[in-house]
């Protein structure tokens, strides 16, 4: 047999034509995976557009429920004149942060909430909307510095897609009448005639120019009194009348203190509460108790911090405790009640920084021998003070600042209205 040698197997290949075609199906397939790639990221896109605009939408609802909410709060308020008094039996947690520097200037700074801010909610009626609004009101104030002035934060929720929006803005409410520009100074302020008890240890210091108490010169007289007897019923009050009726010797008032009076005969009976309208004006015993419980409710006392400033008093027991600073004085005001049968005496030991009103109806027995510590500030009595026993008075600058408020000049402090500058956006 004849052997075969050298046979090999035949290569198997392919056509430049196939080549080519696999070639272009896969640029083809590449393509086709871009614009597939393409017109996703463009659908998403155009989706997520929708959807930011859906967002911004609710959140432009939320916004304006808030500001209607806020709108029906202020017109509720302005019908009222006020903020009906139940809304504070209910009080609720202030914000975290709130605009703790909302003055009539409009300031709006916001700070952590302190003991003297007081908040309470307010029901809003429902706004009526598909998807549902909801809506509530925080009503903030401070109890201290501005009861005054009441900020309104409105929030609310458009609950289909949870989007908020909050507003505020504060406005003045009548809570307390502007004090007299032109209140007298003196150290004593009263509706009658002073005497001094044997052996008394009494001082009546007037404003001293060089701020010293009870030395230097004086730039305010020590006693002014609305009420001076006319002895001899001539319709005159001479210069020995007045001598007479206000009775202390030059030792009880040292730093040159003067002792004032009318200059013609006015009537004391029925009591015409002189001495308190002199002071506070418009300013009622009511608007004084509501804003003194507020603070007791608060929890705001003479160690707290801040201090309390507003004390009204109907317990007849004498007063033993200290009140008051030179930077946040407070006023005590000794009630008709206190002074049912005597007004309560002030202890030698307590020191108050501010004014001490007593309400004695211009009933002078009430405050015979009527014994007091230290006041720095001014002491009011709605009657005269015979024999009177003891007590330090100083008259100061600042004795009249717990119950002064700031009312912008021009302001119509008798009736609820914006605070000029005072509205924003946003939670606090």
């Amino acid at each position: 047999m004849t052997a075969r040698s050298g046979a090999v197997s035949p290569k198997s290949t392919r056509s430049p034509h196939a080549q080519r075609g696999a070639l272009t199906l896969l640029v083809a397939l590449a393509l086709v995976g871009l614009a597939a790639l393409a017109s996703f990221y463009s659908s998403r896109s155009v989706l997520m557009d929708q959807l930011a605009g859906i967002n911004h939408a609710h959140a432009a609802r939320a916004r304006l429920a808030a500001e209607a909410a806020l709108a029906w709060a202020q017109a509720d308020i302005a019908s009222r004149n006020a903020l009906p008094a139940s809304v504070w039996d209910k009080p609720v947690p202030c914000p975290s942060s709130i605009p703790s520097g909302t003055t009539p200037s409009g300031n709006t700074a916001t700070g952590t909430p302190g003991l003297q801010w007081q908040c309470a909610s307010l029901a809003v009626p429902p706004l009526g909307a598909d998807p549902p609004e909801e809506a509530r009101i925080t009503a903030m104030r401070d109890l201290v510095m501005a009861p005054h002035v009441l900020t309104l934060l409105a929030q609310a929720t458009v609950s289909s897609q949870s989007s908020r929006g909050a507003v505020r803005e504060s406005l003045f409410v009548p809570v307390l009448a502007p004090a007299p520009g032109d209140a007298p100074t003196a150290a004593l302020v009263l509706n009658g005639c002073v005497s001094e008890a044997a052996g008394a240890s009494l001082r009546a210091c007037p404003l001293s120019r060089s701020g010293q108490a009870c030395s230097g010169s004086a730039s305010g007289p020590a006693v002014h009194s609305h009420f001076v007897v006319d002895t001899n019923r001539n319709g005159a009050i001479s210069s020995a009348e007045k001598s007479a009726c206000l009775a202390l010797s030059s030792a009880s008032l040292p730093g040159g203190g003067s002792k004032t009076g009318p200059s013609s005969a006015l009537p004391r009976s029925p009591c015409n509460r002189a001495a308190w309208r002199s002071v506070f004006g418009d300013i009622s015993a009511e608007q004084l108790q509501a804003w003194s419980q507020a603070q007791e409710r608060q929890g705001l006392h003479a160690l707290s911090q801040p201090a309390r400033t507003v004390y009204w008093i109907d317990s007849p027991a004498d007063w033993a405790q200290s009140a008051g600073s030179p930077e946040a004085p407070a006023l005590l005001v000794f009630s008709d009640k206190a002074c049912a049968l005597r007004c309560p005496r002030i202890a030698p030991g307590a020191h108050i920084h501010g004014s001490v009103v007593f309400d004695s109806g211009c009933n002078d027995e009430k405050m015979r021998g009527w014994q007091g510590g230290r006041i720095e500030g001014q002491l009011v009595v709605e009657s005269g003070l015979p024999e009177w026993r003891s007590g330090t008075l100083w008259a100061r600058p600042y004795g009249r600042n717990a119950y002064i408020l700031d009312w912008p000049e021009g302001i119509d402090a008798s009736r609820a209205q914006r605070v000029n500058g005072s509205w924003s956006e946003g939670s606090p």
